[in-house]
């Protein structure tokens, strides 16, 4: 049991379809949760292969979208059980919980779709045309809309949430891996790959308020993942091609500094108040925790296979 959600990091280990809980305070495995059918299967595949997370602080409850046999699992953290199993598209990637219409959202890599899934049944309520491969996904912060990428165009998608349709497309000239909406003003920074940037990456920042591209910077090869240290206007973001976390000026792009990670670096969160960045490697299938302020890696755990994605509930 985790009484207090608030103190953990959660962590998907795809290759051993487990939720793997660390301490927030110092990084210890607390438990892990193994994914399992408690009401039959969404396909023959007995492999789940977790990959993005979300959190329901209020009802302790963590979602899971399982990328191998296309369904949403939903778990009760107090008691470590399995609630449901959710059938939805094929290769589900990311989640975003919108408290305003209560739905989950994901999205559906290979069905070129996002499914809601209404909260109070447990069934999907709504499928939606998206661009080509979704990938990453928020919800805005008033619950208005949601955003997606697709790895498969240029595009982040802009979804109003009261009717479920698309309302704006946004053209950053490259396909954004993964994205982060400011909490303090309405820009949205984007991790691009290098397969249409002229085969580097780019941090994109958008104007959410208009809905358009303003500055675009080019660094690494293959950016997977991006996170923000705002109140010190900073950008750190991780390249799954030379195996580097960088660190940007958020105003000019300039690099402030970089370090090497383990192989294959797939999602980064970052802790504020430890002042600390915490990295989940693909191949290495490490936790790695790295100082903001000299880059210097502090820690690395070994906790499971094909370590994806990082819910520092922050």
């Amino acid at each position: 049991m985790i009484p207090d959600v608030e103190s953990v990091i959660a962590v998907t280990s795809t290759g051993e379809d487990k939720i793997i809980f660390l301490d927030r305070e110092n990084y210890e495995k607390i438990k892990e949760i193994k994914l399992a059918n408690p009401n039959g299967k969404c396909s023959s595949n007995n492999y789940f292969g977790p990959h993005g997370l979300a959190i329901d602080v209020n009802r302790k409850y963590i979602y899971t979208a399982n990328s191998y046999n296309g369904s949403i699992s939903i778990i009760d953290m107090i008691t470590d059980k399995i609630l449901e199993n959710i059938c939805v598209g094929t290769s589900p990637c990311h989640l975003g919980l919108c408290k305003k219409n209560n739905l989950l959202y994901v999205t559906n890599y290979d069905s070129d779709t996002i499914s809601g899934i209404d909260l109070q049944k447990n069934m999907v309520a709504v499928q939606i045309p998206t661009n080509r491969m979704p990938h990453d996904m928020k919800v805005s912060k008033d619950g208005r809309n949601l955003y997606v990428s697709g790895i498969g165009s240029n595009d982040i998608l802009v979804i109003n949430t009261e009717n479920n349709n698309v309302c704006s497309k946004i053209d950053l000239g490259c396909s954004a891996i993964h994205f982060k909406i400011s909490k303090y003003n309405n820009y949205l920074y984007a991790s691009c790959s290098k397969f249409n940037c002229d085969n580097k990456g780019m941090i994109c920042i958008l104007d959410l308020n208009e809905n358009k591209l303003l500055e675009s910077y080019k660094i690494g090869m293959y950016l997977s993942d991006i996170a923000l240290k705002e109140k010190e206007e900073q950008l750190f973001v991780i390249d799954a091609e030379t195996n580097y976390i960088y660190k940007i000026d958020i105003n000019n792009g300039k690099l402030l500094g970089k370090a090497e990670t383990g192989m294959f670096p797939s999602c980064i969160g970052i802790d504020e108040e430890r002042n600390v960045a915490i990295i989940s490697t693909h191949i290495d299938n490490t936790v790695e925790i790295f100082d903001l302020e000299d880059l210097k890696l502090v820690q690395r755990l070994q906790i499971g296979k094909d370590l994806n994605y990082i819910s520092t509930l922050l």
